[in-house]
């Protein structure tokens, strides 16, 4: 307790001159779901395995960990999570200890965001509490908190979804379920707080379900707050004004589990949205209309991330039928799909190593694996770990996913497992979770090696068992 007291005394002290490189404004770090932090300063990154408490009892449902925010405070880079244990964790990744932690009275399932208001670092999350929470990045001192919802003892479910900061304004939706038979309400509303006083500046429905994250972008000087329904409907807000006006929205043809991202670098700017059937959908930022459409084998149930290949935008998604896919941005034709060796539940991270460009998604044969973005070839492959629970099926929620902190040779992937751990996982040094991931094409080969044993061997004992008996 003494070495964490201390060092967050130390972290306080730093000049604030060396703070945040870039805020982490949103779930995915950016708009367009890059999820990276770049890191120049002279601190180490190595591997390091944090595990807060063993064998806490684990909810059905819930993610473990939810996706990481990364921040650069007080020089050292930092990470900031929270999951089922209904605690935000700091995590100094160069000194590989936690400089604090906040408890909250729910579980936290979306990423928290990471802003410079009048110049302190503040980090902000919700909490399944019907919370919000806003505390310095740097001691975890509390700023303020705001309740969205109102207390009762009928209330159902609670999601919140990972903030959007724009203009010292936050905003971030919420679905609340009242099962009182007098009021029996399932509304999904998204709100508008104040930075700095969480006052709450706006409060509007947009759905009877829940919501996604919302994701934010500027057009012609406008400003856009986009967010959509758990049933598909995607909705684009003009916020300019203090009154918000609806611009326009688009169905999705099926259900949707993953937020969109957005990139103003293609004409037009445009949307990217999955579904839980496998579309994928570029849709036009200016009018909502669809621009292309292409097909994954089998659910998209997470966001997709936007990266640059050779001067064009390209955009990366992953899928339960165990490929990722790489999709021209602005035309929707198929760069590249690669399958791995489970199926993909996470948002990619898209990141540059010396002019080489990586992709890393996790996937539920509990691996992360490390793509080169250009040609789909594995790079790498990492084991994080069986699952805390037993005989629970995963798939159909909205897991956490890897985010990297870019810094060169001490490039590291940070990603809550499964298996109740926080990894820093360097990619171009040597780690201990190095693994040949099986392939989908050895998983065939097993499967096809089973079913010539069954065919040849088992089967014909049964056969014999009945003959023997009669002839008996």
């Amino acid at each position: 307790m003494k070495t964490k007291f201390f060092s967050a005394i130390l972290l306080n002290l730093i000049l604030c001159s060396c703070s945040i490189a870039g805020d982490w404004y949103t779930g995915r770090g950016c708009a367009e779901g890059k999820a990276v932090l770049e890191y120049n300063g002279d601190k180490k990154l190595d591997e390091w395995h944090y595990i807060y408490k063993n064998n806490r009892r684990y909810k059905p449902g819930l993610a473990v960990w939810a996706s990481p925010a990364l921040a650069v405070v007080g020089g050292h880079p930092m990470a900031f999570i929270g999951g089922y244990d209904q605690t935000l964790h700091a995590l100094d990744l160069a000194e590989k200890n936690v400089v604090w932690r906040k408890i909250t009275n729910g579980e936290i399932s979306s990423a928290p965001a990471v802003a410079k208001i009048e110049g302190t670092d503040i980090v902000f999350w919700g909490s399944a509490d019907r919370t919000v929470y806003a505390h310095s990045a740097f001691s975890g001192r509390k700023l303020w908190t705001k309740e969205l919802i109102e207390p009762s003892s009928t209330l159902g479910q609670i999601f919140i979804s990972s903030p959007y900061i724009h203009n010292a304004k936050l905003y971030i939706s919420c679905f609340a379920y009242d099962k009182s038979l007098s009021r029996n309400e399932q509304k999904g509303y998204l709100f508008c707080l104040d930075t700095k006083t969480g006052r709450i500046l706006l409060r509007l429905q947009v759905s009877t379900g829940i919501l996604t994250d919302p994701i934010g972008f500027s057009l012609d000087g406008k400003s856009y707050v986009a967010v959509c329904a758990r049933r598909g409907l995607l909705q684009c807000f003009d916020v300019t004004s203090e009154t918000p006006r609806k611009v326009w929205q688009y169905q999705m043809p099926h259900e949707t589990l993953g937020s969109p991202v957005v990139t103003t670098q293609t004409d037009p700017p445009m949307i990217y949205l999955g579904s839980k059937y496998g579309n994928f959908v570029a849709i036009n930022a200016y009018t909502g209309q669809q621009v292309w459409q292409e097909m994954a084998g089998n659910w998209i149930d997470n966001s997709a991330a936007i990266g640059e290949i050779g001067g064009k935008k390209v955009a990366f998604v992953g899928s339960h039928d165990y490929c990722v896919y790489a999709y021209d941005a602005q035309t929707g034709g198929l760069i590249w799909k690669k399958p791995i060796g489970g199926e993909v539940f996470s948002a990619p991270t898209f990141f540059k190593i010396g002019g080489v460009s990586y992709l890393c998604v996790a996937s539920l044969d509990n691996h992360l694996y490390v793509l080169d973005a250009q040609t789909g070839t594995i790079f790498n492959s990492y084991f994080t770990g069986n699952p805390i629970w037993d005989k629970l099926p995963k798939g159909e929620y909205l897991w956490g996913s890897p985010a990297t902190v870019l810094s060169g040779a001490d490039t590291c992937i940070v990603y809550g497992s499964f298996n109740d751990m926080v990894y820093s996982i360097p990619v171009m040094k040597a780690c201990s979770l190095t693994a040949m991931a099986r392939s989908v094409k050895s998983l065939w080969v097993s499967l096809g090696a089973v079913l010539f044993i069954f065919c040849a061997v088992v089967m014909p004992i049964f056969l014999k068992i009945p003959l023997k008996q009669t002839a008996n």
